[in-house]
């Protein structure tokens, strides 16, 4: 089966331009001799890692997939939510998969244990209950700890934007929600900067999506590669005209006088140089890539099938980092919220259980970490049919190396009007930082406590909450070879708010 997507050489040195932009600041960096101080740390990584972000665009109404049980909570959601059936958006308590959580705190000190899943997601209760999957709760967008007091007397800063889409996903992607607009580059592009030692021997960027451009992997000195499920992007016949290789290869080794010039030539040629690479790689694998067996399938089923398969040609590209985006539009439900988000659930729960099979089939369990990202929460009550945009919502990681079988955070008292975190309608005001989020994957993906400043500007005003210097809420374990004294082994310092 040909991977080849081919394009014409306009369109790739259209693609080319694009990333024109990142070398010239690369060109930048490197005259001026300043390289991230945490990059030499990173030069003796020998093993593998890997975080996937699975974005989820439009904002996840969260709090119907994670629903508390208790009877006294669930009455309090059942409530607010406008019942079951009708307008209501309440998912019957029977129908839910029961989970338990020893964690048992929320911003209503109501002590919560008994949790349900959205009935759609069983392959979630499965993960959850084999300490695979942890729940990270009411998480949102903030600058510094905020309470709700806070928040209505105007004494602490708030985010920019507050309840937009496109400015909530980019506090998402570059955790700097102080500056409004896609000016800061993305965490994880800062983060690939100073890991820019890891994959010294490969032509493939260490950011890689499956979802086309995103300010998450964009960083000043790097671009992530983009690809699809479709596989290699290449430029169309080189490879096999040679008079084109040839004039191609000609026009790209010439030594140009203009800056401008030089990184243009310079994008074209590892543009083209990655192209091959890639498709290298996986010819190389056992199996190989046939695109035609998920051409049918989900979106996101072919886009982590994609992801899967790149991680197993981790060797051929000399990887031992790498950082996938994979984006999933449709959950802005203003309206008839509940039967297209049950078929989204449908959709990512098929997804991910064949990924994750297919990552433990290579035994990568502990080596990869999945987590999930979206805009914002959403209203508790109904407008009707749907719900609108609010603030902090319910998220989860799946790894090996994760402390699963918990929740962490604050769930938050679904009651309306209570005095600790509603602004209104159910708007949920987080009480745990997405920096608090990002800082755990940061850590256990290996940035050095000397660069997690310079990956997440934030962090400071909220490390007095950290479980510990290392695992800021308690959730994976940074090594592999080495696992710390897991968060349900101490009691009194798990679940931190960042609040």
């Amino acid at each position: 089966m040909d991977l080849k997507k081919k394009i014409s050489r306009r369109q790739f040195i259209g693609q080319a331009n694009c990333a024109a932009v990142g070398t010239a600041s690369l060109l930048s960096s490197l005259l001026s001799l300043r390289l991230p101080a945490g990059a030499a740390s990173a030069s003796n990584l020998t093993d593998y890692k890997a975080l996937v972000c699975l974005f989820l665009n439009g904002g996840n109404d969260s709090y119907i997939m994670l629903i508390p049980r208790q009877q006294s909570a669930y009455n309090e959601y059942e409530q607010v939510r406008g019942g079951v059936g009708g307008t209501g958006l309440a998912i019957p308590r029977s129908d839910l998969h029961q989970i338990t959580s020893s964690l048992q705190n929320t911003s209503a000190g109501a002590g919560y244990s008994d949790f349900g899943i959205h009935p759609d997601l069983p392959y979630l209760k499965t993960l959850y209950d084999q300490g695979d999957l942890a729940f990270v709760s009411n998480v949102g967008s903030l600058i510094e700890p905020t309470s709700l007091v806070q928040y209505n007397d105007g004494s602490k800063p708030k985010p920019e934007g507050l309840f937009s889409h496109p400015d909530h996903q980019i506090h998402w992607q570059t955790l700097v929600p102080q500056v409004r607009g896609s000016a800061p580059k993305g965490w994880g592009g800062r983060m690939a900067e100073v890991m820019s030692h890891a994959n010294q021997q490969s032509n493939i960027a260490m950011n890689i999506s499956l979802s086309g451009a995103n300010v998450l992997q964009s960083g000043t000195t790097t671009v992530p590669y983009m690809t699809d499920p479709g596989g290699v992007v290449e430029l169309k016949n080189y490879g096999q005209d040679p008079t084109l290789q040839l004039a191609v290869d000609d026009i790209l080794g010439q030594h140009y006088q203009s800056i401008y010039s030089k990184t243009l030539a310079h994008a074209n040629r590892n543009s083209i140089d990655a192209s091959v690479a890639f498709k290298s790689a996986l010819d190389s694998l056992s199996t190989p890539f046939d695109p035609s067996v998920i051409s049918g399938e989900t979106q996101t089923y072919r886009r982590l099938s994609m992801v899967s398969k790149i991680m197993e040609a981790r060797t051929a590209l000399s990887m031992n980092r790498q950082i996938f985006f994979v984006e999933r539009g449709g959950w802005d439900h203003h309206n008839e919220l509940l039967e297209p988000q049950s078929n989204l659930f449908i959709e990512l729960n098929e997804a991910i259980e064949i990924f994750w099979t297919a990552i433990q089939s290579m035994g990568l369990q502990n080596n990869v970490v999945l987590y999930t990202a979206s805009d914002f929460g959403r209203t508790l009550t109904s407008n009707g049919s749907g719900s609108d945009h609010a603030w902090g919502g319910n998220h989860f990681i799946i790894s090996g190396s994760a402390n699963g079988g918990e929740i962490y955070g604050e769930y938050p008292d679904l009651a309306l009007n209570n005095s600790s975190t509603d602004l209104g309608r159910g708007r949920i005001l987080p009480t745990t930082s997405v920096d608090s989020y990002m800082a755990e994957l940061a850590y256990w993906y290996g940035v050095p406590n000397s660069e997690i400043s310079t990956v997440i500007p934030n962090i400071n005003n909220f490390s007095s909450s950290f479980v510990s210097p290392n695992s800021p809420l308690g959730i994976l374990n940074s090594c592999l070879l080495y696992t710390s004294p897991s968060p349900r082994d101490v009691e009194e310092s798990r679940m931190p708010s960042s609040a």
